[in-house]
């Protein structure tokens, strides 16, 4: 059965996190009422703890369906206050909330509107149990570098956000039981180039999308030149500060493109800061190059037909140089034509089969009834009644009757 961990939740602990003062307010009270309870497992009735503050509604709610989830993690808090524990670097409530009942699912959906601070917390892609993840409706303009933690994740759903390819980051190939991923309705003219290499995935959803169709029809029939497109140069660099060597340590890594997350000789903390740093660079997808996104680079786009069941998808790559931009795109473009050719062929085949199957039936020589022995044609206008009210066609009650009667024909087939 599905463990699932919703919005309510997410924007509680969001809120705690923000505001300490107001989670010890409301632990010293839920643990106030607690005491007054029948027995230690007994609900706290709403009533006794007053009218909530509109703007705590989602505390309201989570003590309506999640109050035993959250007295578990209040009471297990004012122990280790007790005992004098102190939390490990890194612990907030809501890690412990997540560590706590290893939640499977985690449906986040329409919890943030436009202009809200709709940071998701990495906290809540260290889960490593998480099958389903959907973050639909939540005005998010970039998927966090740390999905790629998410070992188990088989479904993602982005759908109605604002989404451009540049905003999916890399390591969501790390997740390498991903089979489903929703991107419609976002701000994307192709699909991430990378998924090409995600052998796992079954479904893309994609349509809906700003100029999705106005980039398969403009750069299919483009020549190589103007599917290479100039990309970046235009920013400024952040600072003239020369970087550490952490920084150049990191640069590195996010260039070879290895599933840091799952790399025992990289430390924890690393591991974060290298997530914190992944947005500030584009990664070659021909060479091992990872370079600021305010330097050069170029905007491939290439085709792959058929793609999960499609006829034509567009992708978009991102290269650091010439060389590597045609290297991705010539070799896409030789395999596109071929693609199309056979494409074209299998449908000219399937036109002269269809022309020669209406030549035999209308050639009035050598006509064969193609309707099963087993199937019933009352409507057809050659049939021939049984003796218990079914009709057959004449072809087959000749066959029937031991005689050779192939002028006759069936035509129900073409009604």
């Amino acid at each position: 059965m599905a463990h699932i961990f919703h919005g309510y939740e997410l924007l509680l602990f969001k809120r705690f996190h923000s505001e300490p003062s107001l989670w010890l307010e409301w632990k010293n009270k839920l643990l106030e009422k607690s005491r007054d309870a029948p027995s230690p497992t007994s609900l706290i009735d709403l009533e006794d703890i007053g009218g909530l503050p509109q703007g705590l509604w989602y505390l309201s709610v989570t003590l309506h369906k999640r109050q035993r989830y959250l007295m578990h993690l209040i009471r297990e808090e004012a122990q280790k206050e007790k005992r004098g524990c102190y939390k490990k670097t890194g612990e907030t409530l809501l890690s412990l909330y997540l560590n706590y009942y290893q939640f499977t699912e985690f449906h986040l959906d329409s919890i943030f509107k436009y202009g809200d601070d709709n940071r998701l917390p990495r906290e809540i892609f260290k889960c490593a149990n998480v099958t389903h993840l959907s973050l639909k409706y939540n005005s998010l303009d970039h998927l966090p570098a740390d999905i790629g933690r998410m070992k188990q994740l088989e479904y993602l759903a982005l759908t109605n956000n604002k989404l451009q390819v540049s905003a999916i980051p890399y390591t969501l190939t790390f997740c390498t039981k991903l089979k489903t991923i929703l991107l419609d309705n976002n701000l994307l003219d192709a699909l991430p180039g990378f998924l090409l290499t995600m052998p796992s995935i079954e479904t893309v959803y994609r349509h809906g999308n700003h100029n999705y169709f106005k980039a398969t029809f403009m750069w299919y029939h483009t020549d190589v030149n103007y599917r290479i497109i100039p990309a970046g140069g235009f920013g400024v660099a952040m600072s003239k500060v020369p970087a550490s060597l952490q920084f150049w340590a990191a640069k590195s890594v996010i260039g070879q493109k290895i599933d840091f997350y799952n790399n025992s000789c990289i430390a924890d903390i690393l591991k974060d800061y290298i997530s914190e740093l992944y947005y500030k660079f584009y990664l070659c997808h021909y060479c091992k190059q990872a370079l600021l996104r305010h330097l050069p680079g170029y905007k491939v786009i290439t085709f792959k037909n058929p793609y999960l069941g499609n006829s034509c998808v567009p992708f978009q790559h991102w290269a650091c140089s010439l060389d590597c931009a045609k290297a991705l795109e010539v070799p896409a473009r030789i395999e596109q034509i071929a693609a199309a050719t056979k494409l074209d062929r299998q449908y000219e085949d399937y036109v002269n089969r269809c022309q020669q199957l209406f030549r035999t039936v209308h050639s009035g020589a050598n006509r064969m009834c193609v309707c099963s022995r087993e199937s019933l044609h009352s409507s057809c206008p050659s049939g021939a009644g049984d003796d218990d009210g079914r009709s057959h066609c004449h072809y087959c009650t000749a066959l029937d009757a031991g005689r050779d009667d192939k002028e006759s024909s069936c035509y129900c087939c073409l009604q």
